[in-house]
């Protein structure tokens, strides 16, 4: 793979904030031809930097009210596999991220109210082999930065700061 220059970081910028932007409007914006746009992303996901494009769907808008983060422990002979993938098969679970420290993995699940949120906790959650602990936090508001935002120039980082 080749290193990624200063218009790869700008596609992926502009893919990450819109994918569904078209090839004629990026190289519009980027102010370069749409053969030089096509080509690079097509590298890019050869590449595997672009690993897919996705819609983000509001879990309100499907009836899903209640966000929340459970921190789990689990015995120190429960496998890798099992704590990542058991837990995974749930439909309620969208995430589940094995962590170092104090907690072994951070599960992400959508509730539709406090009584479905009670049964996923109690009745599926609580029922994973080899729990020891386990604590919920319920999502207040949150904030998602877009991860290429750390890849941008100090020019093009100070011109986002000022707009």
């Amino acid at each position: 793979m080749r290193p990624l220059d200063e218009l790869d970081l700008a596609i992926l910028a502009e893919l990450e904030n819109n994918a569904r932007i078209m090839i004629s409007e990026l190289a519009r914006r980027l102010t370069s031809p749409p053969s030089t746009i096509r080509d690079r992303i097509q590298r890019l996901e050869d590449d595997g930097v672009i690993n897919g494009y996705t819609a983000i769907i509001n879990p309100e808008k499907l009836g899903l009210g209640i966000k929340a983060v459970i921190k789990v422990k689990r015995a120190e002979n429960i496998s890798l596999e099992n704590s990542l993938y058991e837990p995974s098969k749930l439909l309620a679970v969208t995430r589940v991220q094995a962590l170092t420290g104090d907690t072994d993995e951070h599960i992400t699940i959508y509730a539709h109210d406090v009584e479905d949120l009670k049964d996923i906790i109690y009745n599926k959650i609580g029922s994973l082999s080899g729990l020891s602990w386990l604590s919920t936090g319920i999502v207040l508001d949150e904030i998602s930065s877009p991860l290429t935002r750390r890849f941008r120039t100090k020019k093009n980082s100070e011109e986002q700061e000022n707009s």
